[in-house]
C-alpha cells in the first residue's frame, strides 16, 4: 500500500501530543495486511502471501510549505516580513516538523517519502520512498516557509511520480534540493546549428531528460499484497489564483482518454480541476484506472482523500475539496482546531481500509411484544484480518425501513452489492462524526470502546469467573482466587511480574502506550477482537430495552445496550480458560491466530406471564462455547443484564467425566424441552460432542471423539442423556461440529426428534418417542439416516452445519396399468424435507471433493422406535435424483413430461445438485423460506488467481434458490453472486411495507392510480447481499402442492404479495411448552 500524506498545516501546539495517536493510525491502516495459518481452518482465506517478503508500507508526506506556515499557531498572525515572512516562535511550520519527525522517528517499520510545494510553481520530491530515516529528518527540519498554494500542480506532479512520468514541476528545482535517487537522468548529444548576428556554427549540444522511478517499480511489486496508492490531501486555502492552471490541458486530454469527454471551464471547480484529476486517478464504476499499465498482471490504483483546516477556506474551496474526496474514492473532512484536525487526520486514515469482512448474516432483533414482526434494528459483525495474532472487530448496526435497510440520517445504506456504503453513517455514530461506512475501525462499538474508560474498579466493567462468582478482572481477584501470583502466572503462561500488566492489557488499558500520546491508563483503539465466527444474539428485555451478546478472539463475551439508539457496555466477560491468549494478544505475536470466545451463543428466555418484558420471576440465560477456543461451554444468568451470574459452579468441559467425548465446542447448544421423565418442566440444552482435530488433515479417517450427542440440563450443567460410542451405542465414527436440528413431530410442545450431521458426510435421526429413554417398547432409537460421504477424496463430503428440516408434502405421482391402460395417480404425500450442502471448512481452498447440495425426503414423519428390521437403510447419492440438468424446469411448457418427471422422482428419495465449479462447497446451513430452498456456497479462486492475495483469496459466493420439491430455479437465476465471499444463511425478515409502487408520493399506486396504497405485511432477506439485485432480497412463494397450469404451462411460483406461508411448507425450528412460548 502507498499512502501519500499532503500537509499544509496550520495547527496548534496541542497537535504535537495528539500526533502520537496518528502514527499508530497510520501505521495500522496504511499495513499491508497479512494473514497466517496456524490451523486447518477457514481463516487460510486469508494466508497466500509471500511470507518471506518484507513488505513495508510506503508513505510520502507532501508538505504545503507556503509562507502562512510561518504564522503563529496560536494567533494565526505573521510575525512579520523581511524579503520572506519571518518564522513565528509558536510558527505552524515548526508544530509540523516536530510532528512529522516523531512519526518518522517512530515508525521504522515505514517506508517514508518527503515531497513539498515549491512556491507557486507545483511540487518536487524532497526524499524518495525508502530514504534512510536520518535523512528525511534532517530534510524536515531545513523545510522552509515561502510560496503559494499550487494544489492541483503539487497533485500532478505526484501523480507524474507514483506512475513513473518525466519529472515536469521537479525539474525546475536545482537537482542539489531534490532527491535524484528516484530520478533515471539519460541524456542525448545532438549536432545543432546556431546562428547571432555575425554568423553561424554547428556545435554539439547535449539534452539530460529526468524520469520518475516510480515507487510501483521495483522486483518485488508482484509480490505485495496492496498495490495501491492513497493521496491525502490537506490545505489551509483555496488554490493559488491564476497560478494552479499550467496541467489544464493534460488533464482534459486524459479525461478524455479515459472517460470519453474532454473538460471546460464550466468543470472547474475554484478555477481549477483538482477535482478531475482525482477522478482520473481513481476511475469509476464503470472506468477501471490502472496507474501503472505496463505491469499487466497487477492493477495500480489510487483514491484522494481531502481535509480542510481552518476558517480560511471559502465555501467554493471548500466544495472543490469535498468533490476531489468524492471522485477520487475517499473523503472529504474539515476541522477548525487542531483537535478537529488531529481527529481527521486519524479518521482519514482509517479510511484508507475500507475493506472489511464477516462469517455471519445480519442478526435481527427479537420483538418479544409482537412476535409476528422483528424489530427494525439489524446488527453487522465484522472483522478485519492481520499478520498477528491481534485482528481488528467491530459490530454495527442499521434499520429495516420497508423494503430498504438505512443508516441514521435515513439514507439507504447499503451500495449495489448489498455492502455497507462507505458513505452511510451507522446508528451509534456519535453526532459530528463522519460516516464510518464499512470501516472495521471507525465507528460501532469500537469507537464507544476506545472511548470509554479501562481502569480497573473505575471504568467498563469487565469480569471474569474467580471464585465461583464474576467479579472484577484485576489483579487482586485473581490472586485471591489462585492464592498466589505465581500460580496464577500457570494459567496465563507468562512470569509472574506480567500478570498484572497482561490484565490491565487485556481491559483495555493502553500500558504500553501503543497511541503513543504519552498515556497508558487511556483505552486502547482495538479493545473489541475480531467475531470471527461468533454472531451477535439480541435480547429483547422490554421497554425498548434490547441487549447484544457477542464474543470476540480477544477472549470476551461482551453485553452491549442498545435503548433508542444508544450505545453502552453492560460488562465483558472473559473466561479464566482464556487468560493463556492474553499474552500472545498483547504482543501481536507474528504469524499467530490466537481464538477466544469464537463460538455460537443460545438465549433461554422464560417469560412467565407473556408479557415481552422481563420482570417477576422470568429467567433469562445465556450458554456458549468456545469453538477453536477450547472446549468448554459456559452457562450464564443474565436475568438481570446489569449483574450477571454464573449459572453453573463449573463450566462443561470436554475429556473429562461425564463430557470425555467432548472435543472442541462448535455445536451451538439448543435450548428447549423434551418429554423425559423428570426434566418435562425443565429446559435443556442439546449439542453435537464436537470438532475433533483429527479432520484437519487432509485425509479422512475416523475420529477418537467429539462422536455424538449430549443433552443437559440447562440449569445445573449436568449431563441427563448422551449418544456416544461408550453410551447408548453411537455407532457413528466421525465428530458432529454441527448444531444438532430439533423437531416436535406432535405439536405437543416437546421436542421428540434429532437429527444431526458429521464430518463425515453422515446424516443422523435419533427418535424419542417416550418419557424414558430406556423405555422396554419404546427406548429412544438412532440410525443413519443418509450417508453421502466416502473415503474416495472426491467423495469426501464433509457437514459442519445442521440440516435445515421443513415439514411439508409433495404431489407423489404413480403410474399403474390397469386392464391395459395407464392410469396416473397424484397423492398429496406429507414428508420432512431434511436439506444440507457438504463442504469442508476447515479446508476452504481445497478443490478435491466434488461437494453437493442435497433434499432429502424422510417419509417417516412420525417419531417412534426404529429397531431390528425396522431400521430404514441409510439413504446415499444413488437414491437421489439429479437435478443438475434442470429436467423440470426444462419442462414447463410440456405438463405429460413434467408429470412423467414427477412419476421418476417420486421413486427417488429426494435430488441433488453437484455444485459446478470447482472446489464450489457449502460454508453455511441452508434455509427454507415459502417452499423455496436457499443454499449459499463459496468458490475458490484458481490457483493463479491466488498468488498475489492478502485478504479474501478472490474467490466469490452464490447464493442458490431452489422449488423445495423439485429443484428447480424460482426466481429468474438459480445462482446469484453474493458480496460476501463466503456467504452465510440469509436471515428472514417480518416487517410491513407498502402494497405498491408509490413513485410520486400521491398516494396511489403508480400502475393503477385508482388503487390507494396499503401497508401490509412484508417478508425480506436479511444478508448476504446480492449482487445487482434489490437488497434485501424479497421472498418469494411456490404454489403446490399439485400442479398449476395457467395457458397449458406449469407455474410453480405465487404472484400473491406478500407471500403466505400456511401450514403446506412449513420450517420447524424448536416447539416448546405454550406456556413457554416466549423461550429462544
Amino acid at each position: 500500500m502507498n499512502c501519500t500524506l499532503f500537509f499544509n498545516i496550520g495547527i496548534e501546539l496541542g497537535f504535537v501530543m495528539k500526533i502520537g495517536k496518528l502514527i499508530s493510525k497510520l501505521l495500522l491502516n496504511c499495513a499491508v495486511i497479512f494473514s497466517m495459518m496456524t490451523h486447518a481452518e477457514d481463516i487460510e482465506l486469508y494466508v497466500n502471501h509471500n511470507v518471506d517478503l518484507d513488505e513495508k508500507p510506503r508513505v510520502l508526506i507532501v508538505f504545503d510549505t507556503s509562507g502562512s506556515m510561518a504564522f503563529s499557531t496560536s494567533s494565526g498572525n505573521s510575525c512579520g516580513y523581511s524579503g520572506g515572512y519571518i518564522l513565528c516562535s509558536d510558527s505552524r511550520l515548526g508544530v509540523a516538523q516536530d510532528a512529522i519527525t516523531k512519526l518518522v522517528d517512530g515508525n521504522d517499520d515505514i517506508d517514508f517519502g518527503l515531497m513539498r510545494f515549491n512556491s507557486t510553481s507545483g511540487g518536487y520530491v524532497l526524499a524518495g520512498i525508502g530514504s534512510p530515516m536520518s535523512t528525511l529528518k534532517t530534510t524536515i527540519a531545513n523545510l522552509p516557509a515561502d510560496g503559494g498554494t499550487p494544489l492541483t500542480e503539487t497533485l500532478w506532479e505526484a501523480y507524474l511520480y507514483i506512475t513513473g512520468q518525466s519529472l515536469y514541476y521537479g525539474e525546475k528545482v536545482n537537482e542539489l534540493f531534490r532527491d535524484t535517487s528516484v530520478e533515471s537522468k539519460t541524456s542525448t548529444t545532438n549536432r545543432v546549428r546556431k546562428c547571432n548576428w555575425w554568423g553561424c556554427w554547428w556545435e554539439n549540444e547535449t539534452v539530460t531528460n529526468y524520469t520518475y522511478i516510480s515507487p510501483f517499480d521495483n522486483p518485488d511489486e508482484v509480490k505485495r499484497c496492496d498495490n495501491s496508492v492513497n493521496v491525502i490531501y490537506m490545505t489551509d486555502g483555496d488554490p493559488s489564483a491564476g497560478s494552479d492552471n499550467e496541467q489544464d490541458s493534460n488533464i482534459s486530454s486524459l479525461h478524455k482518454s479515459y472517460f470519453g469527454s474532454s473538460l471546460s471551464d464550466s468543470d472547474k471547480i475554484a478555477g481549477v480541476y483538482l477535482h478531475k484529476l482525482a477522478k482520473i486517478i481513481h476511475g469509476t464504476d464503470n472506468v477501471e484506472v490502472d496507474l501503472r499499465p505496463d505491469t499487466s498482471e497487477i492493477h495500480e490504483t489510487g483514491r484522494v482523500y481531502t481535509i480542510g483546516f481552518g476558517s480560511g477556506m471559502s465555501d467554493n474551496g471548500k466544495r472543490l475539496l469535498s468533490e476531489t474526496a468524492r471522485l477520487g474514492g475517499g473523503k472529504y473532512l474539515h476541522a477548525n482546531t487542531s483537535d478537529q484536525l488531529s481527529e481527521a487526520l486519524k479518521n482519514t486514515i482509517t479510511q484508507i481500509r475500507e475493506v472489511n469482512d464477516s462469517f455471519t448474516a445480519p442478526s435481527v432483533a427479537s420483538n418479544n411484544v409482537d412476535q409476528t414482526r422483528s424489530r427494525e434494528s439489524i446488527y453487522y459483525a465484522m472483522f478485519y484480518p492481520k499478520t498477528g495474532a491481534r485482528w481488528r472487530g467491530n459490530l454495527k448496526k442499521l434499520k429495516v425501513s420497508g423494503d430498504q435497510i438505512i443508516d441514521k440520517d435515513g439514507k439507504q445504506a447499503l451500495n449495489e452489492d448489498g455492502l455497507i456504503d462507505k458513505n452511510a453513517k451507522t446508528f451509534w455514530l456519535p453526532s459530528g462524526e463522519n460516516a464510518d461506512g464499512n470501516s472495521v475501525e471507525l465507528g460501532g462499538v469500537n469507537l464507544y470502546l476506545s472511548n470509554s474508560s479501562s481502569v480497573p474498579n473505575q471504568g467498563r466493567k469487565v469480569i471474569t469467573n474467580v471464585n465461583g462468582r464474576l467479579l472484577n478482572f484485576t489483579r487482586y481477584r485473581v490472586v485471591f482466587h489462585y492464592g498466589t501470583i505465581a500460580k496464577a502466572a500457570v494459567d496465563f503462561e507468562a512470569d509472574a511480574n506480567e500478570v498484572e500488566d497482561l490484565i490491565n492489557w487485556s481491559r483495555g488499558l493502553d500500558i504500553d502506550d501503543e497511541d503513543k500520546d504519552g498515556s497508558t491508563t487511556d483505552s486502547r483503539k482495538d479493545i473489541f477482537g475480531d467475531p470471527l465466527h461468533s454472531k451477535p444474539v439480541t435480547i429483547d428485555y422490554g421497554n425498548d430495552d434490547i441487549r447484544i451478546l457477542i464474543g470476540t478472539n480477544a477472549g470476551y463475551l461482551h453485553m452491549f445496550q442498545d435503548k433508542n439508539d444508544v450505545l453502552s457496555e453492560s460488562w465483558a466477560f472473559i473466561p479464566r480458560s482464556l487468560y493463556k491468549i492474553i499474552k500472545p494478544l498483547r504482543e501481536n505475536q507474528a504469524d499467530t491466530k490466537v481464538y477466544g470466545v469464537d463460538g455460537p451463543i443460545s438465549i433461554f428466555f422464560d417469560d412467565k406471564n407473556n408479557d415481552g418484558i422481563v420482570n417477576d420471576s422470568d429467567r433469562v440465560w445465556a450458554f456458549f462455547g468456545l469453538r477453536r477456543g477450547g472446549n468448554k461451554y459456559y452457562g450464564l444468568d443474565i436475568t438481570n443484564p446489569d449483574s450477571p451470574k454464573l449459572l453453573w459452579d463449573e463450566p462443561i468441559t470436554g475429556g473429562t467425566g461425564d463430557f470425555s467425548e467432548l472435543a472442541q465446542t462448535w455445536s451451538k447448544p439448543t435450548v428447549t424441552y423434551v418429554n423425559l421423565s423428570g426434566y418435562k418442566d425443565k429446559p435443556v440444552l442439546i449439542f453435537g460432542a464436537g470438532y475433533d482435530t483429527n479432520k484437519d488433515n487432509v485425509i479422512r479417517t475416523n475420529d477418537s471423539k467429539g462422536r455424538g450427542v449430549f443433552i443437559v440440563d440447562a440449569e445445573t450443567g449436568k449431563k441427563i442423556w448422551a449418544l456416544t460410542p461408550n453410551e447408548n451405542g453411537f455407532t457413528g465414527n466421525h465428530s458432529i461440529a454441527s448444531d444438532i436440528t430439533v423437531l416436535d413431530s406432535d405439536y405437543d410442545g416437546y421436542v421428540d426428534r434429532l437429527y444431526a450431521t458429521d464430518t463425515g458426510g453422515d446424516i443422523w435421526r435419533i427418535d424419542m418417542p417416550s418419557e424414558n429413554y430406556n423405555d422396554s417398547t419404546e427406548p429412544w432409537t438412532h440410525f443413519k439416516l443418509a450417508s453421502l460421504g466416502s473415503t474416495l477424496a472426491t467423495q469426501d463430503r464433509r457437514f459442519f452445519y445442521k440440516p435445515m428440516i421443513a415439514r411439508t408434502m409433495f404431489s407423489k405421482v404413480s403410474k399403474t396399468t390397469y386392464q391395459g391402460e395407464s392410469i396416473t395417480t397424484r397423492i398429496d404425500t406429507p414428508f420432512d424435507a431434511v436439506l444440507i450442502g457438504s463442504g469442508n471448512r476447515s479446508k476452504p481452498l481445497s478443490t478435491a471433493t466434488n461437494d453437493q447440495l442435497f433434499m432429502i425426503r424422510d417419509i417417516n414423519t412420525v417419531t417412534q422406535s426404529f429397531m431390528g428390521t425396522d431400521v430404514p437403510a441409510p439413504i446415499t447419492q444413488a437414491d437421489l435424483m439429479d437435478v443438475g440438468s434442470d429436467p423440470f424446469g426444462n419442462a414447463l411448457d410440456d405438463v405429460d413430461k413434467f408429470t412423467e418427471l414427477e412419476v421418476e422422482l417420486g421413486e427417488f428419495s429426494g435430488w441433488y445438485y453437484n455444485l459446478p465449479t470447482t472446489g464450489e462447497k457449502s460454508l453455511a446451513a441452508s434455509t427454507v423460506i415459502g417452499g423455496v430452498a436457499y443454499f449459499t456456497s463459496f468458490s475458490p479462486a484458481s490457483t493463479t488467481d491466488l498468488v498475489n492475495q492478502c485478504s479474501l483469496t478472490g474467490g466469490s459466493g452464490s447464493l442458490y434458490a431452489f422449488h423445495l420439491h423439485y429443484g428447480t430455479k424460482v426466481y429468474d437465476n438459480l445462482k446469484f453472486t453474493t458480496s460476501n465471499d463466503v456467504p452465510d444463511t440469509p436471515q428472514l425478515y417480518f416487517g410491513i411495507g407498502d402494497s405498491c409502487v408509490d413513485g410520486n408520493s400521491d398516494g396511489f399506486c403508480d400502475d393503477n392510480t385508482s388503487e390507494k396504497v396499503k401497508e401490509q405485511s412484508q417478508f425480506l432477506s436479511i444478508g448476504p447481499g446480492i449482487k445487482g439485485e434489490q437488497n434485501p432480497f424479497k421472498v418469494q412463494e411456490i404454489l403446490g402442492p399439485g400442479l398449476t397450469i395457467e395457458d397449458g404451462k406449469i407455474k410453480l411460483v405465487s404472484d400473491a404479495v406478500p407471500i403466505g406461508f400456511g401450514f403446506k411448507t412449513q420450517q420447524t425450528f424448536i416447539y416448546k411448552q405454550e406456556i413457554n412460548d416466549n423461550s429462544n
